[in-house]
């Protein structure tokens, strides 16, 4: 979240829009933004330039002209009537929040807001109320990654693979399922993807390396097998996540009546996140809102981070061209580039760090992020250390003197970053002997951490079938504990020296280990099996308890 220190305020923009972007007047930038008349046109927002704030600054003047408080040569629109989506459900929570709490000082009728989702929560509503026309049941169940994989298993049953390796069936599954996926964000169908790969067979062939025609063999085949995966939801009444998004634009094509009534209900949409969105996702919006539909899309393309779901950012880059004024001039981009997240001194080092990437190599090479001035210089420095637990008590030992010293009194105000999950244990464990409350977030959304986990009732006998049972996922050790409490007890256990639990558990906790792999790497001591193993109980040992041999 980007923050920014108030600096005095003018009358020259309305008390409700620098409420809502912290206290201050907006930026030029921001109150262009803020204040464009009802066409279409895109934000490219740098980090930390607040373009949520802008976001629901743009639902509170769009509001403040519907009801005559602001001054424009548009009628504005009220809240009632904005559309607004974004892409992960923690986001739209978040746009929720942020939007109500705007709009809480505009004294407006009860249960007057915008309609906030995200695209696929928005593409199941158009099922859910027109699927009918194309022969599309309602309420039909969405199936769960398992569910997935569970009903992909049934196509191996069901064909014979000769260029696709059927040794690993969870592999040859994913393959699978990753085609199919790709397929229904990019709007292509599996027998188009055969046709494809078999008329390039015969110019592979004349290569000299077999590699590209074998490649393209088995895409056939994978194909086929995506092509049968669907039939068997057909035949099931099921659907998933990519299905959403593709049948909900197969009616909004087919029926032009659908997108006159969502014109009609909705008379603005803004767009959050857009350079995440896929070629479907685009297309679906731009079938219902295109033609000059005040259309307003806010984006990072450095921020493209979801590529391997099919993310494009060719929509956020392109946005201009697909989604014309009125008159058919391309719509208007707009920068929103102050940073109020960071000093001087980090934008100049984040700066210095990413200027060796060439220009035609960067999504938008004229972004450069200026620092808002109230913010100072900042301070960068940099450390190394010999391990992940020296360097996680030296992050938590820092932050716990910046707070004590009143450098950053609020707790909330600290982010630490990581380049890979498995450091957040160490990081949690360090907070945690600091007394320093901790969220984790991660691509599954907000994680709290409580302070303690009850023990229900000590480890027995350790059974020798496998490391899961020994370790706390078996019924019979521990029962009803959630995955994360095991998680860290299973840590605690491996501290008092166990170095079977350490040198497995901590390589990939989620991961069921056999026990002839484990008693490999276990000492002298773990060598033995049975009624000789040592047994466990819970002992008082920090915030989150402890385990100890006996």
């Amino acid at each position: 979240m980007s923050t920014r220190q108030a600096v005095p305020p003018t009358d020259l923009y309305p008390q409700e829009i620098r409420q809502v972007v912290g206290g201050s007047d907006p930026t030029p930038e921001q109150w262009r933004a803020i204040s464009m008349p009802l066409e279409p046109y895109v934000v490219v927002a740098g980090a930390g330039s607040g373009k949520t704030s802008v976001i629901a600054a743009r639902v509170v003047y769009l509001a403040l002209v519907a009801l005559g408080r602001q001054a424009a040569d548009h009628r504005g629109v009220l809240p009632g009537n904005v559309l607004c989506l974004t892409f992960t459900n923690k986001a739209t929570e978040n746009l929720v929040l942020r939007v109500r709490r705007a709009l809480s000082g505009l004294d407006l009728p009860a249960g007057e807001e915008p309609t906030i989702a995200n695209y696929h929560g928005f593409a199941a509503q158009i099922l859910e109320r027109h699927g009918l026309l194309a022969g599309i049941e309602p309420g039909q169940r969405v199936l769960t990654p398992a569910q997935r994989v569970e009903l992909c298993a049934r196509v191996l049953d069901e064909m014979a693979f000769e260029h696709a390796s059927a040794e690993w069936q969870p592999s040859l599954i994913s393959k699978i399922l990753e085609l199919a996926d790709q397929a229904a964000n990019h709007r292509v169908e599996p027998g188009r993807i055969i046709e494809f790969n078999r008329e390039r067979l015969r110019e592979l062939a004349g290569q000299r390396s077999e590699r590209a025609y074998e490649s393209a063999l088995e895409r056939i085949e994978l194909a086929a097998a995506v092509d049968r995966f669907q039939e068997l939801k057909r035949q099931l009444g099921v659907i998933d996540f990519g299905d959403q998004i593709t049948l909900a634009l197969r009616v909004v094509e087919r029926f032009p009546q659908v997108a006159e009534e969502y014109r009609s209900r909705y008379l603005a949409v803004v767009l959050d996140e857009y350079q995440d969105t896929n070629v479907a996702q685009a297309a679906l919006i731009n079938g219902l809102f295109g033609a000059g539909f005040p259309v307003t899309a806010v984006g990072d393309p450095d921020q493209s981070i979801y590529g391997w779901r099919g993310a494009s950012l060719y929509n956020l880059l392109e946005f201009q061209e697909q989604f014309r004024r009125a008159d058919g001039r391309p719509a208007q981009k707009l920068p929103l580039y102050t940073n109020f997240r960071s000093g001087a001194r980090i934008l100049a080092a984040a700066d210095r760090i990413i200027e060796a990437i060439p220009a035609d190599q960067r999504p938008d090479p004229d972004k450069k992020l200026a620092p808002w001035p109230p913010h100072g210089d900042g301070e960068v420095e940099v450390r190394r250390f010999s391990d992940e637990w020296t360097e996680a008590r030296w992050v938590a030992g820092r932050v716990r003197q910046l707070h004590d010293s009143g450098t950053e009194p609020r707790w909330s105000e600290f982010a630490v970053l990581c380049r890979s999950s498995r450091l957040f244990v160490p990081l949690q464990e360090s907070f945690a002997e600091e007394g320093i409350p901790v969220e984790i977030v991660g691509l599954a959304g907000l994680l709290q951490l409580p302070g303690r986990w009850p023990i229900r009732s000590p480890a027995s006998a350790w059974p020798a079938s496998s490391l899961a049972r020994a370790t706390g996922w078996g019924s019979r050790t521990w029962p009803g504990w959630p995955r994360g409490a095991r998680t860290r007890t299973i840590r605690s256990v491996a501290r008092t020296g166990t170095t079977c639990l350490h040198s497995c558990g901590r390589r990939r906790w989620s991961t069921w280990m056999r026990w002839s792999t484990c008693r490999r790497r276990a000492g002298p001591a773990w060598r033995s099996s049975g009624p000789s193993w040592p047994r466990f109980e819970a002992r008082p040992g920090g915030p989150w308890g402890s385990s100890s041999p006996r």
